[in-house]
Formats: C-alpha cells, sequence, structure tokens
C-alpha cells in the first residue's frame, strides 16, 4: 500500500526518520510531504506513534491524462466505493491543484464537487431506493484528499478527519499564540531530545505560554505515543471504515501502551510570567497526563531560577505575530540564558529574524520551517558562561519585567538640567 504523511514545511526529514522507525520502506522525502509503503498495520502504526505528521493518507487510485470532468469523474467510479464505506456515513472532498493543471479542471471546488458526485452515484447504482453517503465538513466517516498535478491525478483517503496536531491534551481555552505540538516535536526531534532525555538531561522553556514544547517534551522522554490519547476517547476516521481491521488497530495500540516509561528520565521545567498562561499550561500537562514529569511556575525569566540547570533550553519567544513586547523578551531571554544556561544550548523559534538581534548572540544553525502560512526559523545557539547576571527582584506581582514601560528621558536630569528643560516649554519653575 503506498501512502502519504505531511508535516508542517520544513519537518520532512523528522517525519522520514519517525516512518522508518515504524517498518514503512521505500520512504521518499517529496513535495510537502512523505510517501512510503507498507501494510495497514504500518499505515496505524504512522496515526499512533508519529509525532511529527499532520496527516497520514493511503493511496486509493492514480492516473495520468485526466484532463477533463469526465476524466475525473471515471477515475472516482472506478473505485470500488461501497467495499470502503457505510452508504450511511460520511465524506469531504479536499482538492489541490498545482500549476499546469487543465482549465475545466482549474478550480477546487469544481473538482471536488466532481469527485463527490462519482462517490454518492456508485452507491445510488447499488441500490434501489436512491440511498447515498452525505458530505459532514467536520468529523467524517472518510475524508478524501485530490491532489491534482498537470494531468495527474491521484485520490487519498485520510485514515484521520481531523489534525494529527490535534493530540486531545490541549483545553478548548487556548493561548492566543500556542504553537502546533507537531512543530514543537520536530524542534525537539532537531535539539536531539530523545537521546538527551536517556542522559538524565534538564530541560526548560522560560516563556512557555500553554506548554506545548513542555509536554511534548515529557510525552517523547515517557515514549507515549501522540495518538494514545485521541485513539482512547474520540477515535479516528478509519476506525469506521468497512474494511477496517480492527485486529491490526489491537496490536498496534497494545503495543504502543506497552511502549510508556513509569517515569520521566529527565527533569522538564517551565514558566511563564503571566498567570493565566501559566494555568493553561498546567491544564494541558494534566490532560496530557505527565503531570509529575513537569513543574511550572508563575515568574518572570528574568528573575527565574529553575531547578536544575538546564542543558537544553527550547522557546518561543514573543516575536510580533500574535504577542507584543517582542525585544523586551528577546533582551531578558538573553540574560535568562547567560545567568541559567551557561554551557547549554538554546532551540528558539521566531517568525521575525531583526528581533533576534536583541539576543546579542551568533545562531550556530538556522532551519526554515512553515505553519499556518506563516515562515519561519529554528535557530540554535550555543550558550557561553558568563559573570552570573544577578536575577532582579519583581516589584510588581505578576508584571513581567520585559513589559515594564520604558524609563523616562529625564529620570536621569539633575535638577538644574531638568528646570532648564521645563522653562524651555515655557513653565513655571520655582527657584534658580
Amino acid at each position: 500500500q503506498r501512502s502519504f504523511a505531511s508535516p508542517a514545511r520544513g519537518c520532512e526529514p523528522y517525519l522520514a526518520d519517525e516512518l522508518e522507525s515504524i517498518g514503512a520502506s521505500h520512504v521518499e522525502i517529496g513535495r510537502s510531504g512523505v510517501h512510503f509503503d507498507g501494510d495497514t498495520r504500518v499505515g496505524y502504526a504512522a496515526l499512533i506513534h508519529a509525532r511529527t505528521a499532520t496527516k497520514v493518507l493511503e493511496v486509493l487510485a492514480w492516473r495520468n491524462g485526466v484532463e477533463t470532468a469526465a476524466d475525473l469523474y471515471n477515475l472516482g467510479r472506478d473505485v470500488p466505493w461501497p467495499e470502503l464505506m457505510d452508504v450511511e456515513g460520511t465524506l469531504r472532498v479536499d482538492a489541490t491543484l498545482t500549476g499546469g493543471v487543465a482549465q475545466a479542471l482549474a478550480h477546487s471546488h469544481f473538482s471536488s464537487l466532481t469527485l463527490k458526485n462519482a462517490v454518492v452515484d456508485s452507491f445510488r447504482g447499488e441500490n434501489q431506493l436512491g440511498r447515498r453517503p452525505s458530505v459532514a465538513k467536520d468529523g467524517c466517516d472518510v475524508p478524501l484528499h485530490l491532489f491534482l498535478d498537470r494531468d495527474r491525478c491521484t485520490l487519498y483517503r485520510s485514515l484521520s478527519s481531523e489534525s494529527l496536531h490535534k493530540r486531545g491534551y490541549r483545553s478548548r481555552t487556548s493561548h492566543r499564540a500556542a504553537l502546533r505540538p507537531t512543530v514543537a516535536a520536530a524542534m525537539l526531534y532537531g535539539a536531539r531530545w530523545p537521546q538527551r532525555s536517556m542522559r538524565g538531561e534538564a530541560l526548560c522553556d522560560p516563556m512557555c505560554g500553554s506548554g506545548t514544547f513542555l509536554i511534548e517534551a515529557a510525552l517523547m522522554a515517557r515514549q507515549i505515543a501522540p495518538g494514545l490519547q485521541r485513539a482512547e476517547s474520540e477515535g479516528f476516521a478509519c476506525e469506521r471504515w468497512k474494511d477496517f481491521d480492527g485486529d491490526a488497530w489491537d496490536e498496534v495500540i497494545r503495543e504502543a501502551r506497552e511502549r510508556v516509561r513509569d517515569t520521566c528520565p529527565s527533569k522538564i521545567m517551565g514558566a511563564d510570567a503571566h498567570a493565566g498562561a501559566a494555568g493553561l499550561a498546567r491544564d494541558g500537562i494534566a490532560n496530557a497526563g505527565v503531570e509529575d514529569d513537569v513543574t511550572i511556575q508563575v515568574a518572570d525569566c528574568l528573575a527565574w531560577t529553575p531547578e536544575s540547570k538546564p542543558s537544553l533550553v527550547i522557546s518561543n519567544p514573543p516575536w510580533d505575530g500574535r504577542l507584543e513586547g517582542a525585544d523586551a523578551a528577546w533582551t531578558a531571554l538573553r540574560s535568562f540564558l547567560k545567568r541559567e544556561a551557561g554551557g547549554g544550548v538554546a532551540h528558539l523559534l521566531t517568525g521575525n529574524m531583526p528581533v533576534t538581534r536583541n539576543l546579542m548572540m551568533r545562531a550556530s544553525k538556522k532551519k526554515k520551517l512553515s505553519t499556518g502560512g506563516v515562515d519561519l526559523r529554528c535557530l540554535t545557539y550555543e550558550i557561553r558562561g558568563s559573570e552570573v547576571d544577578v536575577a532582579p527582584q519583581i516589584a510588581k506581582k505578576d508584571v513581567p519585567l520585559w513589559h515594564a514601560p520604558p524609563r523616562s528621558t529625564y529620570e536621569a536630569l539633575t535638577v538644574v538640567v531638568l528646570k532648564e528643560k521645563l522653562r524651555e516649554r515655557s513653565l513655571k519653575v520655582s527657584g534658580r
């Protein structure tokens, strides 16, 4: 069975490694994803174990020379739909078109509709009552993906209706700058966290927000498969297919549960200056079942001292995309890294390269990523020790120091000079 898995752009090498580790063969990195071969069990394993995948799809049909609506319709009719889904089931068709597609199929909605008609007509011909599957935008039984590249058409069936970045541990109220877990997992792989955690090294995120890095780090360290929680709650679309292999599925789930470590071999610590963000992080940590493996504090990184010295700092600091105060945040992060993580390494994410100048450090590596239509950079810094910066005291509770208003330009003036400035503005001043 030829299949395809898609990650955030730039994360394909990590996904390829994951697929090979679960037994996939002929793994090839392609445009926007990874192609691979494997039986039904490998497909299920990819769904449960691949931390960087957003979709896992299997090929149902493909054909060259698809240039008209009739060509596309016939491709759809050739698939034995009554053997794959129930007549009372639901489906959704998404279409992706690249350059060079024939004019007759150049509109994605029309192409999706043509394929949908082919599916439902297959059922109308099979029963006298005219029953047919219905279309459901969310939570459908059979999510279909149509890919048209010039005159080549490939039809995929997705094993999950919802994107795999929805692990199931996030609360409905989310942080406005929450990072997708699939991207966080890719950055952790890039930082070699699985190997570091086995050596008992400590990890921290001093600006943790909703705690995505911390949760994903704990899941990795304890070898908890990212799809287990969803498998045990709302489940996946493939479980509702007529050709679903229950025995193979049960074996994949059983093996995933057996791999889970009882304890985390390393320290995982986080802090955020805002109590609301820290609260969201604690909720996610509890929902993911790793509350014994991660510690969270409400603390400004300018004043926070982790309970163990981290060898790995990983974070998504504000960069003026959805949060303000980027310059001050990166300046504060520099102080933290020099003070608390000398000799370690930092992996930082940004969508605004100029703001990283506030760190006053040279990145040893830069990797391009893209998610949600935003181009990002994952930057690696080797942290040199410094003459320890003394952590300042926070004067006002729950107000991050790096959010404090700038000092007035008049604060450093002497009384005499200040009076002269006031007189220049025609203001009355007593005395000389």
